[in-house]
């Protein structure tokens, strides 16, 4: 007697055409809602000796030309033109494996875009000012190179200066006071809780960014932050202007007022294809609670393409005023690449600071022994991006 075939058997044919069918029906749902992710980042690796204008440091640094970082970010075609992505991004010294104490210290947001409309986006994100200050600056193919001027005269702080002469005496949630020395950081960077709107290009190279957020870790949420910035590209020349504005209290939980503002007006322009001119003024000022420090910056650069060989140098000066006497610096920085790959390059760089009496400004972190002593730094190191 023969067995009757059960119809959940692998055998059945009514359950392969089910199955097909099954199939069929969700692989369309499943195309929609793809999206694509990518793992990505930077590790950097550098030797460098600094002298601090009292002693000479010799050691092995991760990011002394670019920031290690850790990158996964994605995409979803929603349709109609129509983007979600994401981006999360992690900050790590590749010479000790340690972390920052935000994990995602290098960004973490969502948002959506739309070729018509544009972006938007929120969570802890680059200040629209950044990106002028970026791209107006070619210190290597990642451009802002630890030892470009500016990064060691321009974004290391707003000023860094003795208390002495500093007409700021209490410090609040903008700056500090430490060691005799008086410090008010720059905003150019990221910032939490950030709502940013970006246009698509229009006017033929034209776009506008426009931020607004309220950071947390504030009494009373006493922190605001504004900020935009406008952006021309047309072949070799770029143009960019931003401007920040952050507001907090002094002292750290008071009711004092404090207010940075800062602008950037950035370009660069290629002058042949193989060389590029760019450079940079910066203006800012801070009012803590009705006392007044203001100063300016300006940078000028070169850089030079020939095959995998690439050099670049460029010069910064800081002004402060407001009654801070001889609180200026200046600094000076050379460097060459050289491509092994699309991914991979070495590099080698010289960098030098000059303080005057009441001014400490720092070379890559690495602070003067004292206010009025000049930074001296060379590095050399591999870039490779993965």
């Amino acid at each position: 007697m023969m067995k009757r075939q059960s119809p959940q058997s692998p055998q059945s044919p009514r359950l392969h055409r089910l199955t097909l069918a099954a199939l069929v029906g969700v692989l369309p749902l499943a195309a929609a809602a793809q999206g694509t992710v990518v793992i990505t980042g930077r590790i950097d690796m550098g030797v460098q000796q600094i002298d601090n204008g009292v002693d000479t440091f010799k050691r092995a640094d991760s990011g002394t030309y670019t920031a290690s970082r850790l990158v996964i970010r994605g995409t979803e075609d929603l349709g109609g033109g129509m983007l979600a992505y994401f981006h999360l991004e992690h900050g790590f010294s590749a010479d000790t494996g340690n972390v920052a104490a935000k994990f995602w210290n290098r960004g973490s947001f969502v948002g959506l875009s739309g070729a018509s409309w544009g972006s938007l986006s929120a969570g802890r994100q680059y200040v629209p000012i950044f990106w002028p200050l970026l791209f107006g600056d070619e210190g290597g193919p990642h451009r802002l190179h630890g030892y470009s001027a500016t990064q060691s005269v321009q974004r290391s702080n707003f000023a860094r200066v003795t208390t002495a002469a500093s007409p700021i005496k209490t410090a609040g949630t903008l700056d500090s006071i430490g060691g005799g020395i008086y410090a008010l950081g720059i905003t150019s960077a990221f910032e939490d809780n950030l709502v940013i709107y970006k246009t698509p290009s229009i006017a033929g190279g034209l776009t506008l960014t426009a931020a607004v957020g309220a950071p947390e870790g504030y009494t009373n949420g006493a922190a605001k932050i504004y900020g935009g910035n406008a952006e021309y590209r047309s072949g070799s020349l770029y143009l960019g202007v931003g401007i920040n504005s952050k507001e907090g209290r002094v002292p750290a939980n008071g009711a004092g007022v404090q207010k940075v503002k800062e602008t950037a007006i950035t370009g660069m322009y290629g002058i042949t294809s193989s060389v590029n001119i760019w450079g940079n003024v910066h203006p800012w000022s801070f009012d803590s609670a009705g006392t007044a420090l203001k100063g300016h910056d300006f940078m000028l650069g070169v850089s030079f393409r020939a095959g995998q060989h690439m050099v670049w140098a460029n010069l910064a000066n800081k002004s402060v005023g407001s009654g801070c006497a001889n609180c200026d610096s200046k600094g000076f920085g050379i460097g060459y690449h050289y491509a092994l790959s699309r991914r991979t390059d070495i590099y080698a760089a010289l960098a030098s600071v000059s303080n005057q009496a009441n001014s400490a400004n720092t070379l890559v972190g690495i602070a003067p022994a004292a206010a009025g002593k000049n930074m001296r730094g060379l590095t050399a190191g591999m870039s490779h991006v993965f």
